[in-house]
């Protein structure tokens, strides 16, 4: 009895002390706490002074490339992740945000180079479709056009997958493709900008019903009201007049009015 009274004694202020107490690891928790009440300042300051002390630890450099991304310093997220990938190459949330830190800083092929790292350690249709819609918009159609196939064999859910698809398709010509490509993205998301867009291509597929459809339904949407009841009425006219080819040098090109591809919207 009074040898577990002794032994509770001892055991019990060691059992209080944990590795967050040490005062490298004590930096590290504050720079966390700072993180999640997006402190960015402080956050990166208590991970700098963590480095300093343990500079081999990549979750102190993880944690400077989020609050530099929380300030919008790309260059230095970046530097910190790449860091974090080179310590600790089987990160794969380390590959993921250096791929968004270089897609922010408008370099594709390095961008690139670490979503395929991340897809490598974990495959996700959602990084997939990241990946495809920033190559399409740094104008590299062909490596796009290929991840983007990928999740059309999937069944992607996600629309920007099939409207960027459709903007490709109507670029080289195959109208059948960017209908198709365009109309499905409108089935997952009732998008104003994607229906004027699906519009464009009915008038280019001699299709004026199913345009006329598509601009009327586009007009519901104030973004793009004004555009699309002017394309409404010419093909109206068209109609009327039995005169197709009129209306199909007149409306505007597919992707005028596309939602940008930006970060926020993967």
């Amino acid at each position: 009895m009074f040898i577990g009274l002794i032994v509770c004694a001892v055991a019990g202020p060691a059992a209080a002390q944990s590795i967050w107490d040490d005062p490298a690891f004590n930096l590290l928790r504050q720079a966390m706490d700072a993180l999640s009440e997006k402190s960015y300042a402080k956050a990166n300051d208590m991970a700098t002074q963590a480095i300093a002390q343990m500079p081999s630890h990549p979750l102190a450099y993880y944690v400077k490339g989020q609050a530099a991304a929380g300030q919008g310093r790309w260059d230095e997220a970046a530097e910190s992740f790449a860091k974090v990938a080179e310590q600790y190459p089987g990160s794969y949330a380390a590959q993921r945000d250096l791929a968004a830190s270089y897609e922010q800083l408008g370099k594709a092929v390095e961008s690139r180079k670490a979503y395929l790292a991340a897809l490598a350690l974990r495959d996700s249709d959602d990084l997939r479709s990241r990946m495809a819609l920033m190559l399409a918009e740094n104008g590299e159609e062909p490596a796009a056009m290929t991840e983007l196939e990928k999740l059309v064999a999937r069944d992607s859910k996600n629309p920007a997958v099939w409207s960027t698809l459709g903007r490709l398709s109507f670029e080289t010509g195959d109208l059948a493709g960017a209908e198709k490509y365009y109309a499905k993205s409108v089935v997952l998301k009732d998008d104003g900008r994607n229906w004027f867009n699906l519009g464009v291509v009915r008038v280019r597929n001699k299709d004026l019903p199913g345009a006329l459809q598509a601009f009327e339904r586009a007009a519901k949407f104030p973004d793009v009201r004004k555009q699309a009841d002017t394309e409404a009425g010419r093909v109206r006219e068209a109609m009327n007049s039995s005169n197709s080819s009129g209306a199909a040098r007149q409306v505007r090109q597919p992707g005028q009015y596309s939602v940008p591809m930006g970060p926020a919207q993967r």
